[in-house]
């Protein structure tokens, strides 16, 4: 055949007849090669339901095709994105045979259109397929904008980290030059203020001028230099950045600071907090010992009573036996038995009863004693501490009298203070001053020599009544 399958249609070459419309029709089979690009809508109703315009031949689709050699329809390719490479389906051809006839489904059966509920599925699958693409596109749209932007500002840093490297040499030089000139203009002024010599004035003067000279020409290069503007906003910026950065360091440690009053004022009050509570149980304690133990005295004092009581009820006894006696009625000997035992008994359980709470009260006593001993131990610890520390001061004052009170510990004296009193704190420091000082010793007959003082060098009495009150008011503090 020299037809062209083109588009889903056979294309008749020039000079052919056209085809017979009283032949059974049949589908065209879809063309190879061809783009799927398909609109969603296209005009006058051509979609993928079918024709939007009548077949102008009679179509049947129960008829076979005719043996044409075609081989059998393949599964449609995936659909492409519209302006994507191929030859599109819907390019200007000739219009033959009128509107293209359907087009079979591959999941359908041979040779019958697919049903409503398939074509619908598929134009769904479709829909969600351009989605995805289009989700696709915009997310490769924004990392390509991205990595260009990344560059681009890779760049502009790299052009000006090169300027200030390129620029930070010269000026730098240029600025040290004008430092040094700075500093000899102020040498030769201070030069010039001191030597009142006119001739010497003169050549100072001059050397001076000279100097100043120089130091404007500094200058007026300094302010020509191509990107000492951009230079300064730098180091202002660094400047800025410096002074925020010390300011949020001594943010952070006043914070810090803060946190360890804080820390500290915490750790402090919970001491005095513990303090509290343990005085409170030991005042409990000590109440409720004091309690048992005067419940204690109370039920010995009640024992004693009993054991009183009974001693005066067997002495009414025997006196009311002595006096029936006299009267002549003898009581019996079993009655006489009975309240023996029975004061037995009695006398028994008092026993027991006494040694229960003497043992108490032994206890209670001892435990008692313990905290009147333990307390008498802090009272004496505190009175001990008090009088260390008042000796300590009372020592303390002694030295800053006849030494100067002590400095601090970042004191501007505090090197001559160390080296001062160095061997009070080392043994060779000790030994070396020792053999410095004997290097110095004379006989006992030298006329210059002097013997050790033993004691403290006190100094002399007061010259007037002054000095006398002033030092026996600093006593009496």
């Amino acid at each position: 055949m020299d037809g062209l399958h083109h588009g889903g249609s056979l294309q008749t070459p020039p000079g052919s007849s056209p085809p017979d419309h009283s032949v059974s029709s049949w589908t065209f089979p879809p063309a190879y090669g061809v783009s799927g690009d398909f609109p969603q809508h296209l005009p006058g109703g051509a979609a993928f339901g079918g024709p939007g315009i009548p077949i102008p031949y009679g179509f049947d689709p129960a008829a076979p095709p005719p043996p044409l050699g075609f081989p059998e329809p393949a599964p449609p390719g995936p659909v492409k994105a519209y302006g994507s490479v191929g030859v599109s389906i819907f390019q200007a051809y000739p219009p033959q045979l009128g509107a293209h006839p359907p087009r079979y489904e591959p999941d359908c059966v041979p040779r019958q259109p697919c049903p409503p509920q398939d074509r619908e599925s598929r134009s769904g699958t479709h829909r969600e397929d351009e989605e995805a693409r289009q989700k696709r596109q915009d997310q490769q749209w924004l990392v390509r904008f991205l990595q260009s932007r990344a560059q681009t500002t890779g760049d502009l840093e790299t052009q000006l980290q090169l300027r200030m490297s390129v620029l930070t040499p010269a000026l730098r030089d240029t600025l040290y030059g004008a430092a040094r000139l700075v500093s000899r203009l102020e040498d030769q002024c201070d030069g010039l203020r001191q030597n009142l010599d006119f001739g010497g004035w003169a050549n100072s003067c001059l050397q001076a001028l000279r100097v100043k000279e120089e130091l404007q020409d500094q200058l007026k290069r300094l302010s020509q230099v191509q990107g000492s503007d951009g230079l300064r906003v730098t180091v202002a910026q660094r400047r800025w950045l410096r002074a925020r950065a010390k300011l949020q360091l001594e943010k952070k440690l006043s914070e810090e600071h803060i946190s360890e009053k804080e820390a500290a004022i915490d750790a402090w009050r919970m001491r005095q907090v513990r303090q509290v509570e343990e005085k409170k149980k030991e005042q409990e304690l000590k109440r409720a010992a004091d309690a048992v133990l005067c419940e204690v005295r109370k039920k010995q004092v009640d024992v004693k009573r009993m054991q009183d009581v009974l001693r005066s009820l067997e002495k009414l006894r025997r006196l009311r036996k002595e006096a029936a006696f006299r009267k002549g009625i003898i009581t019996e000997q079993q009655t006489d038995e009975a309240f023996s035992s029975r004061l037995e008994q009695l006398r028994s359980v008092m026993k027991r009863r006494t040694s229960l709470y003497s043992a108490e009260e032994k206890a209670l006593m001892v435990m008692l004693e313990g905290e009147q001993e333990e307390a008498r131990k802090r009272e004496q610890e505190k009175r001990v501490k008090k009088e260390r520390e008042r000796q300590l001061e009372r020592k303390s004052r002694v030295y800053s009298i006849l030494f100067g009170d002590e400095h601090p510990a970042d004191h501007v004296l505090q090197p001559f203070t160390d080296y001062y009193s160095q061997a009070e704190h080392s043994l060779q420091a000790l030994i070396h001053i020792r053999r410095e000082w004997d290097a110095f010793l004379v006989a006992a007959e030298h006329p210059d020599g002097s013997t050790v003082p033993q004691s403290w060098i006190l100094p002399d009495p007061p010259s007037d009544h002054v000095w006398a009150s002033a030092l026996q008011a600093a006593d009496a503090d």
